[in-house]
């Protein structure tokens, strides 16, 4: 909650930033729940229990000497007359040339510094008015943890990161410096100065006071705040299920992070990888005492990128589709599937329409849907709607025996944590059921449609219950139209009892439905060109200021193409003025190149250059279009000059 994105927001907005906060938290909770995620607690990083995690951490590194005054040379803004950190100051990578903001690239994912970054741009003003000042700040001096952080990364039996990272990790470990852990701001958790001065004093320590009013202008860092939040929450979980009052919680909480106690897995992208197996150990390993020691990370779960066309998902920079608009088009379990499909495990994944269509279509539908309606259709043709009685033969008895092998493969991948490998189990559990259909013939041969049937509806209960984790909505639906329980609540395991074999020869089956539907994606396509391509869409008022920002011209176009790539986009050259831009145009439906070609347009020449399948995209020309779909170019009554500003 504490990231400068928050309160460089809020400003932007005129609102006070824990308005923006509730406000951005509870935006995210409906999503979540949107997504059918649930959790043990969902909190933010601003509560108080949070306040009171960072706060004793703190001040056992401070205390303990591991974290060092030292004076920075910082951007200042001359024009808000304020300290720019992180955030608040964006420019040209040095590394590769992307988008670098105060800390890190957002393209390459390397930490940048402030001074490295070229052409600084305040956020705040979207002015270049700024210098370096000095201002004294607090360190995490990370070289104290080299020895400690190699030990942890060695332990054998335990290997906290996976074999691909190893190599980096260690670099980064032997590389590392001391880091940064304050910040001049407003937004953030105050620096405990008196609780840590006042130990110090108690206490007797070898150790320099804080000066409380050099620190009162100044807030503890996010990246020092929000994985302490880990904590933080399993400290509010507790209370709120009433050991605060009790006494208990110290100790309920601390069976998870103490005296390893538990181990802790984490799941998070490659670009945090450094500072999860570097900074993160570190302020675990400078807080623990002697007597109580904080459970060291285990990351089994180290994803790689998934790609929206070869660009790496970004809300900031408003790249990929947002989970909010993925749940408008389609239910969340076909996302939970196509995602859990392709989680990007050893390497980036590329999200395409084509391919999320296909997964649907053809695995979701035709493989899972397909089975489970065969099943209960005809049961419901020839059996009244209730399951039959029959006798089993060999055929039967090995797919039970083979139904079974699976469910116990599913249960080896789950306690592997390999969820992939989770669902694939699932959906081999529906194709072994298909085929079991197929090979027997229930249609062909009445004297086996009882024994068929009853072998079938129990697959088809084990089906829902192996892919309650990965599509809940679709596992439910099969509950009811069983007419049986999938015990899908908290605490129960599904499988103590035989998963095959819960429903008993008589018992009447629910209404059936449709499980899934087919996608079109190509209409989705469409419409995201079109969005891309074909205009921009206000949503929100702008201020004179940011309008001046924006630069349209008169430009002529000099030749258009057809995209190699899209059957509805022209590649298309204008002239405007200064120089000659490219752009990829959604007119193939609306014009022929004869007619583009030499036209004079009104067009956005300072858009950031993207590309559209491939092709590069550096300007747009403005159209209208009515509700009918007519679309037509914008240009001008009387012949203006090319490169002409449009005022």
């Amino acid at each position: 909650m504490h990231g400068t994105p928050l309160e460089l927001e809020a400003i932007e907005r005129g609102i006070p930033v824990e308005e923006l906060k509730q406000e951005q938290h509870e935006k995210v909770k409906k999503v979540l729940e949107r997504m059918d995620m649930d959790f043990s607690i969902y909190s933010d990083t601003h509560s108080e229990y949070n306040r009171k995690q960072t706060h004793d951490m703190f001040e056992e590194l401070y205390c303990s000497g591991y974290i060092k005054e030292k004076e920075q040379n910082l951007p200042y803004c001359l024009n808000d007359e304020r300290f720019l950190p992180d955030r608040y100051i964006e420019g040209e990578c040095p590394h590769c040339g992307g988008l670098a903001r105060g800390d890190q690239c957002d393209d390459c994912g390397k930490l940048v510094e402030p001074e490295e970054i070229i052409e600084p741009e305040c956020q705040i003003c979207g002015e270049r008015d700024i210098e370096f000042r000095d201002t004294t700040h607090l360190f995490l001096d990370l070289p104290q943890f080299k020895d400690k952080l190699n030990e942890w990364l060695e332990e054998a039996d335990t290997q906290p990161v996976p074999d691909s990272k190893i190599e980096e990790v260690r670099n980064a470990i032997e590389g590392t410096e001391q880091r940064c852990i304050t910040r001049d701001i407003n937004w953030g958790f105050e620096i405990p100065s008196e609780r840590v001065n006042e130990r110090i004093e108690n206490e007797g320590l070898d150790v320099q006071k804080l000066d409380p009013e050099r620190y009162d202008n100044k807030v503890l860092y996010v990246w020092f705040d929000a994985p302490i939040g880990y904590i933080g929450f399993t400290r509010e979980l507790f209370a709120e299920k009433g050991h605060e009052s009790s006494g208990e919680a110290d100790a309920t909480w601390k069976k998870y992070w103490k005296d390893y106690q538990s181990k802790v897995y984490y799941s998070i992208g490659k670009d945090n990888t450094i500072f999860h197996t570097v900074i993160w150990p570190s302020m675990l390993i400078g807080a623990s005492t002697e007597e109580e020691q904080y459970t060291m990370p285990y990351y089994e779960f180290i994803q790689e990128f998934l790609l929206a066309e070869d660009t790496k998902f970004s809300k900031s920079r408003g790249k990929g589709l947002s989970t909010e608009e993925a749940l408008d088009m389609y239910p969340s379990d076909y996302w939970r599937f196509y995602l859990s499909r392709n989680l990007p495990q050893g390497q980036d994944t590329t999200f395409s329409w084509d391919d999320f269509e296909s997964e649907i279509n053809n695995v979701l539908n035709d493989t899972v849907g397909n089975f489970v309606n065969r099943t209960l259709a005809l049961t419901e043709k020839w059996f009244d709607n209730e399951v039959p009685v029959g006798e089993l033969e060999r055929a039967d008895e090995e797919a039970i025996h083979r139904a079974e092998k699976i469910v116990d493969e599913y249960q080896e991948a789950f306690e592997d944590h390999n969820l992939r490998e989770g669902l694939n189990k699932a959906l081999e559990l529906a194709r072994l059921g298909d085929q079991y259909l197929s090979e027997e013939e229930p249609w062909n041969n009445e004297d086996r449609r009882e024994a068929v049937l009853q072998v079938a509806v129990q697959i088809v209960r084990g089906l829902a219950v192996l892919l309650y984790p990965f599509t809940p909505e679709a596992s439910e639906k099969i509950e009811d139209m069983l007419d049986t329980d999938i015990h899908a609540e908290e605490g129960y395991d599904e499988f103590i009892d035989p998963l095959l074999g819960g429903i008993e020869s008589g018992h009447e089956l629910g209404e059936r439905e449709v499980l899934f539907e087919k996608v079109d994606a190509e209409d989705k396509k469409e419409e995201e060109q079109d969005e891309e391509t074909e205009g921009v869409k206000m949503t929100d008022e702008i201020s004179f200021e940011e309008f001046q920002e924006i630069d349209i011209r008169i430009g002529k176009i000099i030749e258009v193409e057809e995209h190699p790539n899209a059957d509805r986009l022209y590649k298309v050259q204008i002239d405007v003025g200064s120089e000659q831009l490219q752009t990829c145009a959604g007119l193939v439906n609306h014009y022929e190149p004869e007619e583009l070609e030499g036209r004079m347009v009104v067009v956005l020449a300072n858009l950031e250059a993207s590309e559209l399948r491939g092709e590069k995209s550096e300007c747009m020309m403005l159209a209208a279009e009515d509700e009918d779909g007519n679309v037509a170019l914008l240009g001008t009554e009387e012949e203006m000059e090319i490169g002409s500003e449009v005022k």
